[in-house]
Parts: C-alpha cells; sequence; structure tokens
C-alpha cells in the first residue's frame, strides 16, 4: 500500500492518500499543501512559514511511496 512518510526531526509520520484526500499523481505542492495542517496540528511544525514550503516531496516510482523531507540549508545559500 502506498503511503506519504513524513520526516520530521526526530520521527517519521505516515499517512495514506486517501486520509489527506490526494494521489500519487497530485503534484508535490497539492501534497504538501494537504499535510501541512496535519503535521502543524500534531507536531507544532509550519513547513510552510512566510507562505514558502520548507520541505520537499519526492515521488517514489518503485513503490508509489512519496518522501516528504526538510529541504536542505545548503540550497538556501
Amino acid at each position: 500500500m502506498s503511503e506519504i512518510i513524513v520526516t520530521l526531526e526526530n520521527e517519521e509520520k505516515v499517512y495514506s492518500f486517501d486520509s489527506l484526500g490526494v494521489s500519487f499523481e497530485s503534484s508535490p505542492e497539492e501534497i504538501l499543501t494537504a499535510v501541512q495542517p496535519v503535521i502543524l496540528e500534531e507536531s507544532g511544525l509550519n513547513i510552510k512559514p512566510d507562505d514558502i514550503f520548507i520541505y520537499t516531496a519526492k515521488k517514489i516510482e518503485r513503490t508509489g511511496n512519496v518522501l516528504l523531507f526538510a529541504k536542505s540549508t545548503a540550497a538556501k545559500r
């Protein structure tokens, strides 16, 4: 079963596509937008401060999973 896996600082959260109202075919931004309020409520982490996502989505074709993880701080320089 394909899932959305969010890597936080010290844990992973796993969500089904159905629970967030998205699918593997959804755009990365749609997936991030769907998971943002859930992560904020559950962990207090806002993955979209200042209207810019600080997380990114990586689709894994082989498994059908989507991995969400923090963007590299080196990329911001």
